[in-house]
């Protein structure tokens, strides 16, 4: 039944971004067609500066509009419009909320990754890798080749994308916890449910942010004058981030459900 429910919200969320996924590639084709033009009048500047620009307002825009369309999605399945239907099928609520929650993740990150597909089509040459290993010589006085700088990121790289993976399901259980309180009262649920949402967010950062300086004052006298150094701080800092990011996740799930069991407040 898990498989049924995850498919319907998956298909019901999906289509309503395919126009946007026409249209962005489209403007990331124009903006490197219109970037090989010298800029030699006032024309091809201005031109340059609208394209490139209502390409980075479409990436945010996707971005915006990949976390309204799932959570007003995941507010009228499980609180509102179909709420009553919903919670009377035969699905326990460990999975009507992983259904939700696994549904939203994707969507982002098919949108973060079509996104990078765009900026790709858009802007990356080979020159890029070229520059950065550039910037690591002169800044630590080295000599490091393009194959040794890729295997001295490949650790925060991996951990990057763990912690990303661990944000953007953070991000999604702020919101869902902010619903689930607001819609535990009778009256002002939306009202409320924006102002849990809020503390909840301010919360987390004063906690996170608190554990992240004690860390960094006990890294204060660290020695960063070379490259295997600056990684092992960067390695050290990104585990401290994804260990808070899980726990904050796996509070957050229990409590979810803890609401939608005994505090459930449909209107």
């Amino acid at each position: 039944m898990f498989l049924k429910v995850f498919k319907y919200d998956f298909k019901a969320v999906f289509f309503k971004f395919l126009p946007v996924f026409a249209i962005l590639p489209v403007i990331a084709l124009v903006a490197r067609i219109v970037n090989l033009i010298p800029t030699n009048s006032l024309f091809p500047f201005i031109l340059k500066i609208g394209v490139n620009g209502m390409f980075g307002l479409g990436c945010v825009f996707l971005v915006v509009y990949t976390m309204v369309i799932c959570i007003a999605r995941y507010v009228k399945s499980l609180f509102r419009d179909q709420g009553y239907l919903t919670h009377t099928l035969p699905v326990t609520k460990h999975s009507l909320l992983l259904s939700h929650l696994l549904v939203d993740f994707l969507m982002q990150i098919i949108s973060v990754i079509f996104i990078i597909v765009c900026v790709f089509i858009g802007y990356v040459t080979p020159n890029i890798i070229e520059g950065l290993v550039q910037v690591i010589n002169e800044t630590f006085k080295l000599v490091i080749t393009e194959e040794e700088f890729l295997q001295l990121i490949l650790g925060p790289m991996i951990l990057m994308f763990f912690v990303s993976i661990v944000s953007s399901l953070q991000q999604l259980f702020i919101i869902y916890t902010g619903v689930a309180l607001g819609h535990a009262f009778a009256k002002n649920k939306g009202i409320l449910s924006v102002v849990f949402c809020i503390a909840i967010s301010y919360g987390i950062s004063i906690g996170t942010g608190i554990v992240n300086n004690v860390f960094g004052f006990v890294w204060l006298d660290f020695n960063f004058q070379t490259p295997e150094a600056l990684v092992g701080f960067i390695n050290a800092f990104l585990g401290i981030v994804l260990a808070e990011g899980i726990i904050i996740c796996v509070v957050a799930y229990f409590l979810d459900i803890f609401l939608m069991k005994k505090h459930l407040n449909l209107e």
